[in-house]
């Protein structure tokens, strides 16, 4: 049967809605995200408090994984986003009216927000889309996404970072998140039970996926928190340093669709395996780099750290994949909570650790964690494709299920439900 013109209509809407709000939050948290580890650096703050700041924003949004889908299920997706956008601007006005010391705990805040908003949205999409669109607009979701992200990193560089209400721009940016959502006339999508997955089992059947997961937020924690300090302590002006994030974001959204498709047709081991060899090797050429002081240095380095972008990030995308095929798409929400579990869980552990090696080192202890982080990573790979993998799909099949809020307790135990 046909739905309704009415009904289609309410739901474009509604992904309307919340794509315009979520790419206007972008945008705001990618300013916050770039200028704090930059301003610290330049305030010559010692990089492990600059990782402590870093890892406080992913361990607040660890804790809303926890906490917050029992509150959106009470009152709903278009209150709760309008009360984590609220709370994320506030806090951002907090950056420049308290010290930088004290800044780990607003990010924790924003953390806990940001948890809020990935949860609302990721849900809402899931909700309103047709079951075979949902895929093809979340990796458009995914481009739009990343190219507002590039776009912001770089408009920090050459215009924000000029202006010294910077931290206002972001604030009214959060602030701008809530009309596209709050003038919607469509219903946010209903919110039932959730088919659970433990992490016990992920790793019993898909364990190339748990550490696929954990590899990319260890990684991403570092190069999205840190590399923009690391621009600066080995010499970089402002612009170059965020030229340097920037490209790794851009190397990440080069690769980001063709390794998804490749992971549909080749072993996902493998393209795990040669993605983080490829990132070994551009850590070892950017050691070369800098040792000899080789020309156009600056060039070299956004060029190899976009390879290591395009190497690491869109792991997530073909470990999810792999995930999939072991365990079955019939608990798709569940087993992806379960994946972002473990991707925040890095993200909290990769800025710290990172700027510990840098603190001992020094600003080159940046890549030396890269690299020895992805060799461990590959040699693991190459064991586990040495063995035969367990049988997919240990459940059965099971009927489909209405997308629902995800459930992200390590346990697999539905927060807030029946």
């Amino acid at each position: 049967m046909t739905p309704p013109a009415e009904a289609r209509t309410s739901s474009v809407a509604a992904l309307g809605a919340i794509v315009s709000g979520a790419l206007i939050l972008q945008i705001a948290a990618t300013i916050v995200n770039t200028v704090i580890p930059l301003k610290m650096a330049l305030a010559q703050k010692a990089p492990l408090l600059i990782g402590l700041v870093g890892s406080a924003y992913s361990v607040g949004f660890l804790a809303g994984c926890f906490i917050i889908p029992a509150f959106i299920r009470r009152v709903g997706h278009i209150r709760a986003f309008a009360v984590f956008a609220a709370l994320q601007a506030v806090l951002t006005l907090s950056f420049g009216q308290t010290p930088i010391d004290i800044w780990g705990l607003s990010r924790l805040g924003m953390g806990f927000a940001g948890a809020g908003h990935a949860i609302c949205i990721e849900s809402w999409i899931s909700g309103q889309a047709k079951a075979g669109q949902r895929g093809r607009i979340f990796g458009l979701y995914q481009i739009i996404n990343r190219l507002a992200l590039i776009g912001s990193q770089i408009g920090v560089g050459y215009v924000a970072m000029q202006s010294s209400e910077i931290f206002l721009f972001a604030s009214a940016a959060f602030s701008l998140a809530l009309i596209p959502v709050g003038m919607t006339k469509a219903r946010g999508p209903e919110s039932g039970a959730v088919i659970s997955v433990r992490l016990n089992t992920i790793w019993q059947y898909a364990p190339a996926a748990v550490i696929g997961c954990l590899y990319v937020g260890l990684m991403g924690g570092a190069l999205s928190n840190v590399a923009p300090a690391y621009g600066i302590l080995i010499g970089l002006d402002q612009k170059w340093a965020i030229l340097l994030t920037a490209g790794i974001q851009i190397g990440a959204l080069v690769l980001q669709w063709p390794l998804g498709l490749l992971a549909d047709r080749v072993e996902s081991r493998k393209i795990m395996l040669s993605a983080t060899a490829s990132v070994v090797l551009c850590t070892l050429a950017l050691g070369v780099v800098l040792w000899f002081a080789l020309p156009h240095s600056r060039f070299w380095l956004f060029g190899l750290f976009a390879l290591i972008g395009a190497g690491s990030m869109p792991i997530y995308t073909v470990a999810v994949a792999h995930a999939y095929f072991r365990l079955g798409r019939e608990r798709a929400l569940g087993l992806s909570a379960q994946l972002l579990f473990l991707w925040a869980t890095g993200s909290a552990i990769g800025p710290l650790v990172s700027t510990a090696f840098m603190q001992v080192i020094g600003p080159q202890g940046m890549l030396i964690y890269l690299g020895l982080l992805s060799a461990a990573t590959g040699v693991y790979l190459a064991f586990r494709l040495r063995r035969n993998p367990p049988s997919a799909n240990p459940f059965g099949e099971r009927p489909a299920t209405a997308p629902t809020i995800p459930d992200v307790s390590p346990s697999g135990r539905s927060q807030g439900g029946k």
